[in-house]
């Protein structure tokens, strides 16, 4: 069976609106986690026990559990306590906790990896321990959180697709609706896969460059 040009070109429009969706998604939930990533590193890393402590169960939590899950909590569980959220900012919310999850746990591993002696250095100078850890150590530290904090992250963007469950109009509901709705499998396919490529591409792509200017 030939490949279907036509129909690739026919539903091409109808892919790229729902590309779309996935690059607002993944945009919003890679910005939040990267924000917010780095202060939760320092909390877990030089804060007081018990935040420590709150801050390690999160991470152990959402890191044990499927993002699936997640995005079910997210959707349906926390309307139970008086939070609402449509489909769309139920996967920015969800992917943002994945991914905020895994990034923290990197940056501490990067952190910690550089060892102590420039930590206690610093601190027989009379730096604050937080500037000694912002300052000093995380600048270091980010060289080597890109690659793996890369790879996390588009995890993360994969991840968008499970937003279909909840009806969200990303990639690959609008894919399988046109594949149940028309029969035509393979070109569709096609777009979703040369799509995702490119969605994730950027992301390393930006990644590669960022990590050639902290050379």
């Amino acid at each position: 069976m030939s490949f279907d040009w036509l129909s690739f070109w026919e539903f091409l429009p109808r892919m790229l609106q729902a590309a779309l969706v996935t690059v607002q998604v993944s945009v919003l939930a890679v910005g939040f986690s990267c924000l917010l990533a780095p202060p939760l590193t320092i909390i877990r890393l030089i804060a007081p026990w018990p935040a420590r402590v709150v801050v390690g169960v999160f991470v152990e939590i959402v890191r044990g559990i499927p993002p699936l899950v997640i995005i079910a909590f997210v959707y349906f569980g926390l309307p139970a306590i008086g939070l609402m959220f449509d489909g769309f900012w139920t996967g920015v919310v969800a992917l943002t906790i994945v991914g905020v999850a895994y990034a923290v746990e990197i940056m501490r591993s990067a952190i910690e990896s550089l060892g102590r002696g420039q930590r206690e250095a610093a601190l027989a100078l009379g730096f604050p321990v937080w500037r000694t850890y912002l300052e000093l150590l995380f600048l270091q530290a980010l060289k080597r959180t890109l690659p793996p904090l890369t790879n996390e992250l588009a995890n993360v963007i994969k991840a968008s697709a499970l937003l279909s469950v909840i009806s969200v109009h990303e990639i690959t509901q609008v894919g399988n609706a046109l594949i149940f709705e028309t029969f035509v499998v393979a070109e569709i396919m096609v777009q979703m896969t040369i799509l995702y490529l490119i969605i994730v591409g950027a992301l390393s792509t930006l990644s590669r460059k960022l990590e050639s200017r902290l050379v």
